[in-house]
């Protein structure tokens, strides 16, 4: 299993093709689904333009981007240049109710009633959905609700996403390569635009990978207090970031000290449940948190589908040894999952237009990164003919 597993991870050109489908088809359906609700371009003509703009980056962007003399000064005025058109992009929309976009406000009257001591999960929105909000990713979010605007996450959570691909890369092509797909990515777009949040979780996630390899990569349990913390709020982001989580620190947690061991157990549990106390105590009583609780709300797959993806991270775990397979599998596991809940709808005879599509975007950041790793494979290995 080991060997076949290597074979399939190492095959380049193979797994290239998979995770620029994955990065296609997250975007194309975001097209699809919000193109058609415009009548002033027929909803095919944007999608021959989508599919052959897609195809000539595939198969030309090599060429294109390696013609190019970049210094770091550049990529880091294109971080702020990028940052900036985002923070234009979260001040587009201004009547939300007419567009019926829901998230803004499902955002505001969670961190209000959680800063205020209210419980979050029995009230719905003007379009009579409940959130879903875990405390962690209302920590993050809190901070932008203070100064008056939310949308000022995805501003910070594509820098982030930015400086990422620059502690990882240390070629500036790849670095131009990576902020770019993010920036042009038609997912990452309407989050801004709706003041969404969904995708800064796995950004973050994805940073907190790359900068807790390269700081820690011979022992990642050398600060098990720390990592406690960071990870309690971490997992109570999104549900679905355990994936990546599991498959980076499953394998090293087993190989730690007990001393360590119980020091990261001890402060992630602690983290864990001052956060879930801080939500769940306003609740009228226990029955109550049963009927209404953000687990149950937040949940994207049925508990066995769920169960099966966990098992199968902790499995490939032990196997994958390299921080590039790491993000390759989370981006198919991720997907996968994502995938499945999407099937799930169908199945329950769900129409297009209520399909919960964004949250195959959960796969993007994994994506994209995974796409500058095999990129940088694919430079190295040219140079060597």
């Amino acid at each position: 299993m080991k060997s076949t597993l290597f074979k399939f991870l190492e095959d380049s050109r193979m797994m290239k093709i998979i995770i620029f489908i994955i990065y296609f088809i997250i975007n194309f359906l975001f097209l699809v689904k919000y193109g058609s609700r415009q009548e002033k371009v027929p909803i095919l003509f944007l999608a021959v333009i989508f599919i052959l703009i897609h195809g000539i980056f595939y198969f030309s962007y090599h060429s294109i981007v390696n013609k190019l003399k970049l210094s770091s000064k550049t990529i880091y005025v294109l971080v702020i240049v990028t940052g900036i058109i985002y923070l234009f992009l979260s001040h587009l929309t201004k009547d939300p109710y007419a567009l019926k976009i829901d998230r803004w406000q499902t955002v505001e009257y969670s961190l209000d009633y959680w800063l205020h001591g209210k419980y979050i999960y029995s009230t719905r929105n003007f379009m009579g959905n409940v959130p879903s909000y875990l405390p962690g990713q209302l920590l993050f979010l809190v901070g932008f609700y203070l100064i008056g605007n939310v949308g000022y996450l995805q501003v910070v959570s594509l820098v982030l996403f930015s400086f990422a691909v620059i502690k990882e890369f240390k070629t500036n092509n790849i670095r131009l390569l990576g902020i770019l797909m993010m920036f042009f990515s038609l997912s990452f777009i309407y989050e801004a635009v709706c003041k969404s949040d969904f995708i800064s979780s796995f950004i973050i996630v994805s940073f907190f990978i790359i900068y807790w390899n390269k700081k820690y990569k011979n022992n990642y349990f050398q600060k098990p207090l720390l990592l406690g913390i960071i990870l309690g709020v971490l997992c109570l982001t999104r549900t679905v970031v355990i994936i990546p989580l599991i498959l980076f620190l499953c394998k090293p947690f087993f190989m730690a000290s007990w001393t360590k061991k119980i020091k990261f157990t001890s402060m992630y549990l602690t983290t864990i449940t001052l956060l879930l106390l801080s939500i769940l105590l306003p609740a009228e009583n226990f029955d109550y948190i049963l009927a209404y609780n953000p687990l149950g709300m937040q949940g994207q797959s049925n508990i066995f589908i769920i169960l099966i993806f966990l098992l199968l991270s902790v499995l490939l775990s032990f196997i994958v040894k390299e921080i590039q397979h790491i993000f390759y599998l989370s981006t198919i596991l991720v997907f996968s999952l994502m995938c499945s809940h999407i099937i799930e709808q169908l199945l329950r005879q769900t129409t297009f237009n209520y399909l919960n599509i964004t949250y195959l975007a959960a796969a993007l950041p994994f994506c994209i990164i995974s796409f500058c790793f095999l990129s940088q494979k694919e430079i190295a290995d040219n140079s060597q003919l």
